[in-house]
């Protein structure tokens, strides 16, 4: 029999409390609801037989109990009040919920445990089916319902359990349409438990709420189960009950809109310091000139000038740091750049002079393949007919070979950049190719999605640029192919990318372990994007680009320096520093080796430990562009270089800042773009670990961006058998 009448709970006889069996984890017993006829006898006894052991053996009594009923009055659950005398110790109050549950072992009988959210609110009887027109009063607490329910009989009172904690676990969907007063209780808790109820019957759609002002003078923590006191009347309660100001409820909903909305993983972008074009030296009129034309950022500008710029000047020098190793001249550089931000027609602008080198390139080769397929047919027979002539001895067969010479080379393919590379392409084809080569591209998903930038490649590509970087030869053993060594070869690199694909790039651990991350110059502007109306071009930006293009061409043409026989193996001579330009340098290594100290820098060491270096590069680069027949770096183009590496270092640091090269938080990113198109369907975990993307594709990759996805509301899980989540619209 399932009641909550006041004989139900009569006096019960404590001693039987130790007569509760042994139960199960609580996570093992499942609660049947509603209670079913069969279930034994509702009384105090059996519901504090219920109640947990430690509370039973700490000197909890049973003080009261309410029953949680569906509209039809079949029991849901119930709430158990347990109180602990002060006996030396402070009182205490333990509210319990306690299901009609079936243990693992078929055992049914009432445990103490709550009913799954979303929970039932208290009275639905009276609200839902007997009072469906009454206006609400929302209290805090099942005893004060009860008494509220008494002096208030043309409401339909009720609350929800679990105490002002958990009203949003509660389904509230009940006031759907109905006028709704809240009477707090008067504390802080109680104020916290009203602004709650507010905001969720605001999105229940009520229609109205308020919340009671209670008048002066009432204690800390009344409600009304409590008497007044002296000096207040319950007309004062009943009058601040029917005044109470209504809530906007607009307000709420955009509160409360704002207060869910999921949290971006990534943080804004701190706005980027200007880049310093006037550091570009020789190149500056060109970058501005460009920048003007196109109406790109500055940062996109630059970057495409200084990275066309060391293209041309990496095989024609080196440079000496004043600890006597020599770097070359290459640069690396990534661009990060929204779609439509032209970044593909700046690059045009920077690299025109390229293009028109390997048009005078390919314009050679159809001659010079004319001339090799001669040469080579007529060596090809005169070997031959050598090899078969029966009449030679041995001697003069070798001294025929040797008198005939080696085999015609093949012409040097006719270009110097490309949009791809692999390791393996690489060695093969370079020892036919220029010695000095870039991989340049606007559309940079075609360089970090390639397949030499794969899970399976990516380390040895990585590595093999680190080694070109660093100026090493390039060196392959392979079993069909035997030993490729490829000294004097250079590259430089400028992948311009869109800030998705960029953050994939910038925060993949195995490029930043491995050092390549710490080789590369990272620019991201902020868009121009609706302020570029359409406009002519200057002329004298015109006149800028053509000087620039020209000096680059006859840098690109000139004849570099080749290793005694090679025809493309470099042998770049040293750029050296100047005394003043060698000071300058050094006082910015020692300051970035200082700057390390502070977090911020310290994030970034492994870029900040080789910002120096980057430093002397880029000052052998302007100093080449200047003046290719150069020797010695000056200390204007040293100062030149040092303010470009700070500002490098700065941009680095503001991008660490934003999270762009966090990677759990790409590895989160990448798992919502993946679950956000499923329809907004719930999602099993199992089907994460199948079916999702290649980083969470073990247990604890998806366990770890589900709770980082989780911790900015995102997603949240709906079902723990099986795992199921769910993602959460954005507001």
């Amino acid at each position: 029999m399932n009641v909550d009448s006041s004989t139900a709970f009569a006096p019960l006889d404590t001693s039987a409390a130790s007569l509760a069996p042994a139960a199960a984890p609580a996570d093992e017993w499942r609660p049947i609801i509603p209670v079913p006829p069969d279930a034994p006898k509702v009384g105090r006894e059996v519901l504090f037989n219920a109640c947990p052991r430690r509370l039973r053996d700490d000197g909890f009594a049973f003080t009261d109990a309410w029953a949680y009923r569906a509209p039809d009055h079949s029991v849901l659950f119930y709430i158990a009040r347990l109180d602990r005398p002060a006996n030396g110790r402070p009182a205490e109050k333990q509210m319990v919920p306690i299901s009609f549950c079936e243990g693992p072992d078929g055992q049914r009988r009432f445990f103490p445990k709550s009913q799954s959210a979303p929970r039932a609110l208290f009275n639905l009887p009276r609200l839902v089916a007997e009072a469906p027109d009454l206006p609400v009063m929302v209290v805090e607490g099942e005893k004060t319902a009860r008494a509220a329910e008494v002096r208030f009989s043309d409401y339909a009172v009720t609350t929800s359990p679990g105490g002002s904690k958990a009203a949003r676990m509660a389904d509230w969907s009940a006031l759907r349409g109905r006028h709704v007063v809240i009477v707090p209780d008067v504390d802080a808790p109680g104020d916290a438990y009203a602004r709650t109820v507010s905001e969720i019957a605001v999105k229940a759609g009520v229609a109205s709420v308020r919340i009671a002002e209670m008048p002066d003078g009432l204690p800390q923590a009344w409600d009304l189960a409590d008497d007044v006191p002296e000096g207040v009347a319950w007309t004062d309660i009943e009058r601040a009950i029917a005044e109470a100001p209504e809530v906007d409820q607009q307000a709420v909903a955009d509160k409360v809109r704002e207060a869910n909305a999921p949290l971006p993983l990534f943080q804004p972008l701190p706005s980027a310091k200007v880049f310093p074009v006037d550091a570009l030296g020789p190149l500056a009129s060109a970058a501005q000139a460009i920048a003007n034309k196109v109406q790109v950022p500055m940062g996109i500008a630059g970057q495409s000038v200084l990275a066309a710029a060391a293209l041309a000047a990496q095989p024609h020098a080196n440079v000496l740091l004043p600890f006597g190793q020599e770097r070359p001249l290459s640069l690396f550089f990534v661009t990060v750049a929204e779609s439509g931000a032209r970044k593909s027609t700046a690059d045009n602008e920077a690299l025109w002079p390229v293009s028109r080198h390997e048009k005078n390139l390919r314009d050679l080769d159809s001659e010079l393949q004319k001339t090799w397929r001669i040469a080579h047919a007529a060596w090809t027979a005169e070997r031959k007919k050598i090899e078969a002539d029966k009449k030679l001895g041995f001697d003069d067969r070798k001294d025929r070979l040797t008198t005939l010479g080696d085999e015609p080379e093949k012409p040097l393919a006719p270009f110097i950049v490309t949009a791809d590379l692999t390791p393996d392409g690489l060695t093969k084809n370079w020892p036919n190719a220029h010695a000095g080569l870039g991989v340049f591209t606007a559309e940079g998903g075609v360089f970090t999605g390639s397949h030499g930038m794969s899970d399976d490649n990516k380390l040895r590509t990585a590595a093999m640029l680190s080694e070109l970087w660093d100026g090493r030869p390039i060196k392959r053993v392979r079993a069909g192919d035997g030993v490729s060594i490829l000294p004097g070869r250079r590259l430089s690199l400028h992948v311009m990318v869109q800030p998705d694909a960029a953050a994939g790039f910038l925060a993949d651990k195995v490029l930043r372990d491995q050092g390549l991350l710490s080789r590369v110059l990272v620019s991201a502007p902020a868009s121009l994007a609706g302020s570029r109306l359409y406009r002519e071009t200057d002329p004298k930006d015109e006149a800028a680009i053509r000087t620039y293009g020209a000096r680059l061409l006859s840098i690109l043409e000139a004849p570099a320096k080749m290793a005694e026989g090679s025809r493309n193996e470099l042998a770049p001579r040293a750029l050296v520093m100047s005394a003043a330009a060698e000071r300058g340098w050094r006082d910015f290594f020692d300051h970035v080796e200082g700057a390390l100290s502070d977090p911020e820098v310290r994030a970034v060491q492994d870029f900040a430990a080789k910002a120096a270096e980057h430093a002397a590069r880029i000052a052998g680069v302007l100093t080449i562009y200047d003046n290719p027949n150069a020797d010695e770096i000056a200390e204007e183009a040293m100062a030149c270089a040092v303010e470009l590496a700070s500002w490098y270092v700065g941009e680095a640091i503001r991008l660490q800042r934003a999270g762009l090269t966090d990677p759990k938080l790409i590895a989160a990113q990448k798992l919502l773009e993946w679950l956000q198109p499923q329809g907004g369907e719930p999602i099993k975990f199992r089907d994460i670990l199948q079916y999702g993307p290649g980083d969470a594709r073990t247990k604890k990759a998806a366990e770890t961006s589900l709770t980082v996805l989780s911790e900015h509301g995102w997603v949240r899980e709906v079902s723990k058998r099986p795992r199921t989540f769910e993602v959460v619209a954005a507001a």
